[in-house]
């Protein structure tokens, strides 16, 4: 699976010293268009030699890198970008969550970036680097089955959580 592969190879980084200036180099590559900005291509680039990954694929590598970065790589497997949006919205009581999340379901590639971004510096907490990765991999298939289990996530969260603690495994 490309994004446990990727999510591995992020934390080996982020195990090494040298992590403080990667770190800082992955944020800033965030002001950039994914893949655009050359200090950051050292920390990813050696991992897409591995996949052979070009265009959107390589971009979707450089735009979870800086995320990953952004959140100190704060990884909960499990946790969705769209389920911590949803607990983001019951936290704060705001509307203005959920229309940042429709934005987002609606990106097209030249606002993918802004809006995930803006997205993850909205959620508290860790997140699922790896299930990121593969959901952007696949974030312009005109079905747009991604688009449609965020969605479900997102409004069934509830639910979603009535079941955990139902079933013991609530948090």
């Amino acid at each position: 699976m490309s994004g446990k592969g990727f999510l591995e190879w992020l934390e080996a980084l982020r195990s090494h010293r040298e992590w403080t200036r990667a770190r800082a180099v992955l944020r800033r590559s965030l002001a950039f268009d994914p893949g655009g900005y050359p200090p950051a291509m050292p920390y990813v680039e050696p991992f897409l030699q591995k996949t052979g990954d070009d265009g959107w694929r390589r971009e979707a590598y450089y735009l979870v890198a800086g995320l990953f970065a952004l959140k100190d790589g704060e990884h909960r497997e499990g946790r969705t970008l769209a389920r911590a949006l949803w607990e983001a919205k019951q936290a704060r009581q705001s509307d203005s969550q959920e229309k940042r999340f429709l934005a987002l379901l609606d990106a097209d590639r030249d606002q993918i970036a802004h809006r995930l971004r803006q997205a993850v510096g909205l959620v508290e907490g860790a997140l699922d680097f790896a299930q990121l990765l593969e959901d952007l991999l696949r974030w312009f298939d005109p079905r747009r089955r991604v688009q449609a289990r965020w969605a479900r996530e997102f409004y069934g969260a509830e639910e979603v959580r009535k079941e955990a603690l139902a079933e013991g495994q609530g948090s």
